[in-house]
């Protein structure tokens, strides 16, 4: 069921009246636990099977590791391989099974057997680091277990995070699920306009540039200069997407009383690379930095044989490593993990970390130019084919093949700089006029108009349904 579909809106509305009918937090909580299950096992059924066993074990260990402490490590080893075989087996399934497949055939043996393909559950990747967390800060002491499996049904497959995010932590929602709700005229006024925004980046930014960008990525030899537009394209694409559904996901949240995370803040303004990552997937980011980076640095730290230059270097390599196989089952997410840990030890040793502070417009200017770049190389690995594609296309494939790569990439970037301009506008006027201004209601008009227009030739799948 898509965000953007009318079956979703029916669906939402039904579910919207009944739970603000009911006026106690628990039946609000049930509605929602009900609804959020309807969701997920709307296309396959299956896949509530998976969520419901390993939200009763996740649920029962927390239980378990508050009230027995001395066997509290052994109740938190359980839930890790649990959470994170069943992931592994999952996303990494096919990719192993086609390699070895593979290997195999070289020899002349029968490989009937492996050739199985695994379907990977939609949100698998999400609402398992959602369960992640919950378990780890309850084995900190951090965080009390919940004592109502309502509540933790509901912290696990909220259904407009489940499938794709924001991975909101279970300190800003379980005092959200705890409480109780009354309807507010607010969670409309600040629900819909996120709504519409998201809509918007979806349908009419998203999906229209996709169709040339895919073409592009699926040439077997196209020239270094249709790449290079291809890979501008997929980068405005992308955070197009994946933003789309964190604006739509925060709105119908907020239509339910629930303030969730913001996920992106203007990714592609940052100078170093630790920055990009302080303002895309934010939620990801802050798991990854609170439960990889901190943990492995202070364990570095502790081994004071170790040389500084390792407790400096592991850190952000490990951790980026671990976001690309979070990404997926392939060696380009793992090229573009690695590719991010050494952009990131590669600033830090130059004396650059986090937010980058320079003096003078033209010094600025020539800093945003070099990580804007380094991004959309970055992006090119995310969606290439193969590794073996994008070595063929740094050192093998022509500059120009024909007269006719510069009007395709002329149209590409037109249709980048033009579908970047509406957003562009948001930007603009969010920092410089009020929420309430003429300013604003014309601009959600005018892109209300455009998602009438462009609504037929939409795709309903969002990029990160993937991983």
């Amino acid at each position: 069921m898509s965000f953007t579909s009318i079956t979703f809106a029916a669906f939402c509305l039904a579910v919207l009246a009944l739970y603000w009918l009911v006026q106690h937090k628990t039946w609000q909580n049930l509605i929602l636990v009900a609804a959020s299950y309807v969701f997920y096992g709307w296309i396959h059924p299956w896949y509530l099977i998976l969520l419901g066993l390993s939200t009763l074990a996740d649920y029962f260990l927390a239980s378990g590791m508050s009230r027995f402490r001395e066997r509290a490590r052994i109740y938190l080893t359980f839930s890790l391989v649990l959470n994170l075989g069943v992931l592994a087996f999952f996303k990494y399934y096919n990719f192993f099974n086609d390699t070895l497949a593979a290997r195999l055939g070289w020899f002349g043996l029968d490989t009937d057997v492996l050739l199985v393909s695994l379907v990977l559950p939609a949100g698998l990747s999400f609402y398992t680091l959602k369960k992640l967390s919950y378990i780890l800060d309850v084995s900190r002491g951090t965080l009390k277990p919940s004592e109502n499996l309502v509540d933790f049904a509901l912290y696990v497959s909220f259904f407009p995070q489940i499938i794709s995010g924001p991975i909101d932590r279970p300190q800003k929602l379980f005092p959200q699920i705890e409480a109780a709700r009354r309807w507010q005229a607010d969670f409309f006024t600040s629900a819909w306009p996120l709504i519409l925004m998201g809509i918007f980046k979806k349908v009419v930014v998203a999906d229209t540039i996709k169709s040339i960008v895919d073409r592009i990525f699926s040439l077997q030899t196209p020239s270094k200069l249709m790449v290079l537009a291809a890979a501008l394209g997929f980068t405005l694409q992308i955070l197009a997407d994946f933003s789309a559904y964190t604006d739509i996901s925060r709105g119908i949240a907020r239509l339910f009383g629930f303030a969730t995370s913001e996920n992106f803040r203007t990714p592609y303004l940052s100078l170093t690379p630790s920055e990009f990552w302080n303002r895309w997937h934010i939620t990801l980011s802050n798991f990854l930095r609170d439960y990889i980076f901190f943990p492995l640095r202070r364990a570095l730290l502790r081994k004071r044989t170790l040389p500084s230059w390792l407790v400096n270097v592991l850190p952000p390599l490990v951790t980026m490593f671990v976001s690309g196989l979070w990404h997926g089952a392939g060696w380009t997410y793992l090229a573009w993990g690695l590719y991010y840990g050494f952009l990131i030890v590669a600033y830090q040793s130059a004396g650059i970390q986090g937010e980058w502070k320079l003096s003078g417009r033209l010094k600025t200017l020539g800093a945003w130019l070099l990580m804007f770049s380094l991004i959309v190389f970055g992006w090119l690995l995310f969606r290439a084919p193969s590794l073996a594609w994008v070595g063929k296309v740094l050192f093998q494939f022509p500059l120009v093949t024909t007269s006719q790569d510069f009007i395709i990439v002329l149209v590409v970037l037109s249709m980048a700089g033009a579908y970047s301009l509406p957003l562009l506008l948001k930007l603009l006027l969010g920092r410089y006029l009020p929420e309430n201004s003429w300013g604003h209601a014309v601009y959600y008009a005018l892109i209300t108009l455009a998602i009438i227009i462009y609504t037929n030739s939409s795709n309903p799948d969002f990029i990160y349904f993937q991983f």
